[in-house]
């Protein structure tokens, strides 16, 4: 019997921040229950249900294990800077440190920002990322903060997209001629009346 279950590196690139989050949740809850392995996004796959676990594929692919990890070495830090990576890749659809991946991080090397409308999932996989592993958040640091900001963005799913209103109008007015929203490419005017 196959497994046909894809794997998160087919997101690559095309990943939506509801998706990361749960990609965090999901995978940080399972390395702290289950215990330290190496990932990679090709080792993680996606349920039927949408659902986010290791399948029967090991971790082997190159760039996605931390600067200082040595043969047969495995650290919680080591593995949140892979977590950290992993995210980085299914949202960017590029390994980081120029695909060179921890191979290339250097103490001095800048840390890649993914998107600035993601300041939170930036931010973490950023602090993922640092060179010096005592400076990297926690499994359980991690799994926090993808818990709150994964229910965050399902509550604004909820709710619908946001739309900003240009210019000051009276709710009798709103009610009348509805709103001008912010995506609209020209300016909304009533019509004018013949006489």
């Amino acid at each position: 019997m196959t497994n046909d279950n894809p794997n998160i590196a087919e997101l690559g690139g095309h990943c939506n921040e509801l998706t990361a989050w749960q990609v965090l949740k999901e995978v940080s809850e399972a390395l702290i229950h289950e215990g330290l392995r190496p990932i990679d996004p090709y080792c993680i796959e996606i349920s039927d249900d949408v659902h986010f676990s290791f399948g029967a594929k090991l971790a082997n692919q190159e760039g996605f294990d931390a600067p200082e990890i040595a043969e047969n070495q495995l650290t919680e830090s080591g593995v949140v800077w892979s977590l950290g990576a992993t995210v980085f890749f299914i949202v960017t659809g590029r390994q980081v440190m120029n695909d060179r991946g921890g191979k290339g991080q250097k103490e001095s090397s800048k840390l890649p920002y993914m998107r600035s409308e993601w300041p939170e999932l930036s931010e973490l996989v950023q602090q993922c990322l640092q060179f010096n592993p005592v400076r990297r958040p926690s499994l359980q640091q991690v799994h926090g903060k993808a818990l709150q900001h994964y229910q965050r963005c399902m509550d604004e799913v909820r709710k619908g997209p946001k739309f900003k209103t240009v210019g000051k109008t009276s709710q009798a007015d709103a009610d009348l001629a509805g709103q001008e929203l912010a995506f609209w490419p020209e300016s909304m005017q009533k019509p004018m009346s013949h006489r």
